[in-house]
């Protein structure tokens, strides 16, 4: 059972990354180094750690506002570790055991857009957030059509999803939270057979 779960972990952030439209970059453990060091995601990626030999970790060292801490052993029994990037910024991570051997790493994030750089993936907005009950979903369209709007913990597991009505111009669409419990979660917006716009939405107490 203990091997059964994070396999099950795997699979489902995997199956996150496919349903989103997002990527898996990998950085190998190589004897005392990280490989590549520095690495460029977007924002709902997962960097994925893969071990190949010694008793090692990867740790974060600074991260940016919001993001969670991470501090995985990478050893043969820990062969791999997956991280999904929520926040946009720098983070700085460390093997614990070598960081004075200079066994460091540096991921920098940017916004995931989804639907290239065109306006209505700039536009898409939600507040409050971290937000308790409620938030809305901002944006600007040029043109009405239909969407879908999908909302996934970080698990990857779907915990809602409607079909929304874009028109043009602004538009604002509630998020009901009440019965979601305190964490992170993804909103996905298909639109008009466009590729998804990801958003970060937290969950508070």
């Amino acid at each position: 059972m203990k091997r059964t779960l994070p396999i099950l972990l795997t699979t489902l952030l995997t199956l996150f990354v496919l349903i989103s439209g997002a990527t898996i970059v990998t950085v190998t453990q190589q004897d005392n180094t990280f490989s590549p060091k520095d690495i460029e995601v977007k924002v709902g990626d997962t960097v994925r750690w893969v071990w190949t030999s010694g008793a090692h970790t990867t740790t974060s060292a600074e991260i940016p506002a919001g993001a969670a801490a991470w501090d995985s052993p990478l050893t043969t029994n820990v062969q791999q570790f997956d991280y999904v990037v929520t926040v946009e910024g720098t983070y700085n991570y460390v093997c614990t055991p070598h960081i004075d051997l200079g066994m460091v790493g540096t991921i920098t994030a940017t916004t995931q857009l989804g639907i290239g750089e065109n306006a209505l993936a700039n536009s898409v907005k939600i507040y409050p957030n971290p937000a308790r009950e409620n938030a809305v979903m901002t944006l600007i369209s040029e043109k009405p059509g239909q969407g879908i709007l999908s909302m996934y913990d970080l698990l990857g597991n779907k915990v809602n999803k409607s079909d929304v009505l874009i028109k043009q111009g602004t538009n604002n669409i509630n998020l009901l939270l009440e019965t979601l419990r305190p964490g992170v979660y993804f909103i996905e917006l298909k639109y008009n057979n466009e590729a998804a716009i990801v958003r970060r939405l937290v969950k508070s107490n």
